[in-house]
C-alpha cells in the first residue's frame, strides 16, 4: 500500500474533523462541498494509514470510536492553534493591537491620552475592548489587558500599572451645600456605591472601616453597577463617590470633582498590565505596553 502524501493526509484530517464533529458523512460532505462517496473514501484512506478504526457506522450517521474521539480532540486543538496563528499574522500585517480595559478606565483615563499614542505610533491600529469582567486573553485574542491585582496571574505576564488608591470625591456644588468637615459628616451624606458582580473592589463599608468608622443603620446609599455612571452622578452633584485616583485625577484637574477630605486608602491590589504567558510580545504590542507604563507613571 502506498504511503499517503502529506497534503493528502492533511486533507483527510480536515474531512475527518468535519465528519466526526457532525456525526455524519453526508453532512460533512455538505459542509465541505464534496460528494458523500468522497468523504467515505477519505476516511477509508485515513483509517488505513493509521491502522485503526475511527468510526462506528450506525443506521443514521456515524459515531467516533475511542481512537476517533481522541483524534477529534487533538485535531480540534490543532485547528484552533492554526486559526489563532493566522489571525495573529493578519494582525501583524495590519499592525493591529487589541487592549482590554474597564469602561471607566477607557472613558476617563485612556481616551484623554490616546491621541498622544497615535502621534507616536500612527502605524499601529489600536483596538480597544471595554469589559468589566475577566477574559481569557489567549482565547479572545487580546494582546494586553489592564487588570485588578486580585486576579490569578499564573497564566499571564504582568507589569505594574498603578496602585489602587481610593478617596472620596464629589462636585464643588455638592460640597458647597453639603459641607464635609470630617468622616462623621461623610457617613451621613448621600453615598454613591459601585456594585460589581465580577471584580472584588473596596466598597464604602470597607473603606470607612480603615478609619474606624461605620455606616449608620440606614445609610443614604445610591447603588450603580457601572463606575462611569457613578462618576457622572458625582459630577451632577448627587452624592459622594469613591474615587480611584488614576481615573478621577483628570476630573479633579478640570474642576469637575473635588476631594472633600484628604483621607485615602491604598490597597494591596495594584492594577497590572497583563499579557498571555509564554508569548513573546510583538513589537507593536511592546510599544503599547511601554507607553501605558510611562503614562501611568505620570498619572
Amino acid at each position: 500500500m502506498s504511503t499517503p502524501k502529506p497534503n493528502q493526509s492533511l486533507n483527510n484530517l480536515l474531512v475527518f474533523e468535519s465528519a466526526a464533529r457532525r456525526g455524519s458523512f453526508t453532512r460533512a460532505a455538505e459542509d465541505l462541498h464534496i460528494s458523500q462517496p468522497a468523504v467515505s473514501h477519505a476516511m477509508r484512506l485515513l483509517e488505513a494509514d493509521l491502522g485503526v478504526a475511527l468510526f462506528e457506522r450506525q443506521h443514521k450517521g456515524v459515531r467516533t470510536t475511542e481512537a476517533g474521539q481522541y483524534l477529534l480532540e487533538q485535531v480540534g486543538m490543532g485547528l484552533s492553534l492554526i486559526d489563532q496563528a493566522l489571525r495573529e499574522v493578519r494582525s501583524m500585517q495590519a499592525h493591529q493591537v487589541t487592549l482590554a480595559v474597564s469602561t471607566a478606565t477607557a472613558t476617563w483615563w485612556l481616551m484623554p491620552r490616546i491621541a498622544r499614542f497615535k502621534q507616536l505610533h500612527p502605524e499601529i491600529e489600536l483596538r480597544v475592548i471595554t469589559t468589566d469582567t475577566d477574559l481569557d486573553l489567549a482565547r479572545e485574542r487580546i494582546d494586553l489587558a489592564i487588570t485588578l491585582g486580585a486576579d490569578d496571574f499564573a497564566n499571564y505576564q504582568r507589569w505594574h500599572f498603578v496602585d489602587e488608591e481610593i478617596f472620596p470625591v464629589c462636585s464643588p456644588k455638592f460640597l458647597q451645600t453639603n459641607p464635609l468637615p470630617d468622616l462623621q459628616a461623610l457617613v451621613h451624606s448621600p453615598l454613591l456605591l459601585l456594585e460589581e458582580r465580577y471584580r472584588p473592589r473596596m466598597d464604602w463599608k470597607e473603606w470607612l472601616l480603615r478609619f474606624g468608622e461605620r455606616l449608620p443603620r440606614q445609610p443614604k446609599l445610591f447603588r450603580f453597577n457601572d463606575y462611569s455612571i457613578v462618576l457622572q452622578a458625582a459630577i451632577e452633584g448627587q452624592g459622594v463617590a469613591q474615587g480611584w485616583r488614576h481615573i478621577v485625577q483628570p476630573l479633579i484637574a478640570q474642576g469637575l470633582l473635588v476631594r472633600p477630605l484628604q483621607h485615602s486608602v491604598t490597597t494591596d491590589q495594584p492594577l497590572f498590565i497583563t499579557a498571555p504567558q509564554g508569548k513573546v510580545l510583538r513589537p507593536d504590542v511592546a510599544f503599547l505596553k511601554d507607553w501605558l507604563v510611562a503614562e501611568a507613571a505620570n498619572t
